[in-house]
């Protein structure tokens, strides 16, 4: 009896491994030092709704959602935060939520921590040009 529960739990457990959407290893963000680009590669996409791109500044605090990303299908992924350069902040965290249409829920893959460092001429004339946009 116990090692059929165990049985259980072990594939249970080995189902759950295999079928995570994002792989945690591929999520990667990196500074130009213009702006910021989040990849990552994903397994498989059943019943996935969206990839939210949610960021914070610093290492505390509630996560933004600041964009969403449609499935396509197992392939890397790539978005570009144009937009970290308005603050201040040297130092970003991003994770990826996953929403599903079937009501599973939300898998989070992350955080990753970003040093940014953009120089306040840069910031100063993306402001202005955003004002034009």
């Amino acid at each position: 009896m116990k090692l059929s529960v165990l049985l259980v739990l072990l594939l249970i457990s080995t189902s759950f491994v295999f079928n995570q959407i994002i792989k945690p290893s591929s999520l990667q963000a990196f500074s130009d030092g213009s702006v910021i680009t989040i990849k990552f590669n994903t397994e498989s996409e059943l019943n996935v709704e969206k990839f939210y791109i949610e960021r914070r500044q610093g290492t505390d605090g509630a996560f933004i959602r600041i964009a969403s990303l449609n499935p396509k299908g197992p392939s890397l992924y790539e978005y570009i935060d144009q937009t970290a350069f308005k603050s201040s902040a040297n130092i970003y965290q991003y994770q990826i939520r996953v929403t599903f249409s079937n009501g599973n829920v939300d898998e989070v893959v992350g955080p990753i921590t970003v040093s940014h460092s953009v120089n306040s001429v840069k910031r100063t004339w993306g402001s202005i040009k955003a004002m034009f946009r």
